[in-house]
């Protein structure tokens, strides 16, 4: 047991990593029928990743049988490189994207008959990162500008669907890399000089 105290960089990093590891993610409370990217609110990225980004209903009071959606970004922080509809629930989908920070999602039905449930899967999004340290863009959710149709349910009924958008920030490498990078050249001190 001494010597583990004898190498307080290798501990306290070790520790350190572990409660950062092991701390419990605080759930937020979600408004009924929120559409929005699984990720949540502010998604930290590196300039040259690829990044994709799943777009879930939330807590549908109802579940949809259609949904039309749109997302606006700032090209030059984001390229679209290519999406995928969740398959199932949903079947077709029209999509007009010309690269320039914006795409539409017009219409996708369901795979089977019925609707969607109330928690469900819409489509990933992947997009590679241009942007350099510090520049950010919000990915803005919302109906398709040119028909407003939004999310129905079986019938044609509109469904009021609370969009939240999502703040992409380019930073540096994690701290967390950095630490365990720190842990592992202390443990490897040690055993370097137990040899």
């Amino acid at each position: 047991m001494n010597k583990i105290f004898k190498k307080p960089l290798a501990v306290v990093s070790g520790l350190v990593i572990l409660v950062m590891f092991a701390a419990p993610v605080s759930a937020a409370v979600l408004a009924p029928n929120t559409v929005m990217f699984s990720q949540g609110g502010l998604i930290n990225a590196r300039e040259g990743d690829t990044l994709t980004l799943d777009l879930r209903g939330y807590d549908f009071t109802l579940g949809p049988d259609g949904a039309a959606f749109s997302l606006n970004w700032n090209p030059s922080v984001l390229r679209y490189v290519g999406s995928t509809v969740a398959n199932p629930p949903w079947d077709s989908a029209f999509v007009s994207d010309d690269n320039s920070g914006s795409i539409d999602y017009v219409f996708l039905n369901k795979l089977t008959p019925g609707d969607a449930g109330t928690s469900f899967a819409i489509a990933s999004f992947t997009f590679n990162i241009l942007g350099g340290l510090g520049s950010e863009t919000t990915i803005t959710l919302g109906n398709p500008a040119f028909d407003d149709t939004g999310f129905t349910l079986p019938g044609g009924t509109l469904v009021d669907v609370n969009y939240v958008d999502s703040q992409v920030r380019v930073v540096p490498l994690p701290a967390a890399l950095w630490m365990f990078g720190v842990g592992l050249a202390g443990m490897l001190g040690s055993m370097s000089r137990r040899k």
